[in-house]
């Protein structure tokens, strides 16, 4: 990568009587991350194994050859270094240069390799070209640690009909930039959580969305400069459930919607269906035609509150996600015969399953 530049420099000293004493000029510092920015703000965490990649803007950036004469010419770059809370100096392979006007640098972190720890604060940034001349910019770069998660609770526990609010606390939370935040679990995607607010530096408020799977997930925090915390077990997910469910009818025509009675056999710590306000929600779990190969949860329609043991609803075999009512007698839009399971979800927040094995069958 070098040898091009030590071509082209090479060039430029034939043409030109000297290249001793230029100062160049540093206009700004960018961290990619977040471009518009300023001062940039980098981690002195994370980064990958080379550390975190910023731009250096200006002018009159100069390199000059060295070797030229030998087997193994070579380019001398810009000194670039920091003077704040720790003064440190880049070395010279975490440095590339683009043009007069644009250099790259790697700033090395705690997890680089090698490994720099930057303490926290404004840095000045220097810039000096290999035959003397330096530019310096004052507060060009704002170092800032990873943030910590100390506890995670969920105040309401989780709802199954509705998103759970989860509370964060911890520190280094920035509280005039969103950071993204994502549950993780082996074998699934990430799973976002979309709905937040910074309440301060060590509190963020969230919610983890309705009918998220159940089971134990880390949560990630990534701030938007690339400082980033994985609280491994964060939380785990589970739901209040319902009894045993049964339905009746158990079969229905194609071509035909079906009223149905849900019964539930609640015991234990088992839920009845509850009178709390808002809706109990029934899904049928099956294919339509439009797209025969997907299996999809089907909402079923007119859905009543009977008694804390019945709802009565409608399964719409020849509607399915179609308005109604459907003048079509060949249901173009309706559920592919076959025996499907049920998803009900209560208000409480509790919720509850009936297997196709034991389901309702859409018959031909």
């Amino acid at each position: 990568m070098r040898l091009p530049v030590a071509a082209a420099l090479l060039s430029l000293v034939a043409c030109s009587e000297s290249t001793e004493g230029t100062t160049p000029k540093l206009e700004g510092l960018i961290n990619p991350r977040q471009r518009l920015i300023t001062p940039a703000r980098v981690c002195n965490a994370g980064g990958g194994t080379t550390g975190w990649r910023l731009e250096l803007i200006g002018s009159r950036f100069t390199p000059v050859p060295r070797d030229a004469l030998t087997d193994t010419p070579s380019v001398e770059l810009p000194r670039v270094s920091l003077s704040g809370p720790a003064d440190y100096t880049l070395p010279a392979d975490h440095l590339f240069f683009a043009r007069t006007e644009l250099m790259r640098m790697d700033l090395p972190t705690r997890d680089s390799t090698p490994s720099n720890t930057l303490p926290p604060g404004a840095y000045t940034v220097s810039v000096t070209n290999p035959l003397g001349g330096t530019s310096e910019l004052e507060d060009a770069l704002r170092v800032v640690p990873p943030p910590e998660i100390t506890s995670l609770t969920v105040p309401g526990g989780f709802r199954y009909n509705a998103a759970s609010p989860l509370v964060i606390e911890g520190r280094g939370f920035r509280s005039d930039a969103l950071p993204l935040i994502v549950l993780q679990r082996q074998g699934e995607e990430d799973q976002p959580l979309f709905t937040l607010t910074v309440v301060s530096d060590t509190r963020i408020e969230t919610e983890v969305p309705p009918a998220t799977p159940e089971g134990t997930y880390a949560l990630t925090i990534t701030n938007p400069e690339g400082c980033s915390v994985t609280r491994p077990l964060a939380i785990t997910v589970t739901y209040p459930r319902l009894g045993n469910l049964s339905v009746s009818p158990a079969s229905g025509p194609a071509n035909n919607d079906t009223v149905i009675t849900l019964t539930n056999t609640a015991s234990g710590t088992a839920k009845p269906f509850s009178t709390e306000p808002g809706t109990h929600d029934v899904y049928l779990v099956a294919p339509v035609k439009t797209d025969p190969s997907q299996t999809v949860n089907i909402p079923l329609y007119d859905v009543t509150y009977v008694s804390s043991s019945q709802l009565r609803a409608t399964v719409p075999s020849c509607s399915g996600f179609d308005s109604r009512p459907v003048t079509d007698p060949s249901c173009p839009g309706g559920i592919v015969p076959g025996t499907y399971g049920f998803i009900v979800a209560d208000p409480s927040g509790a919720f509850g399953t009936l297997p196709a094995s034991s389901g309702f069958t859409v018959s031909p």
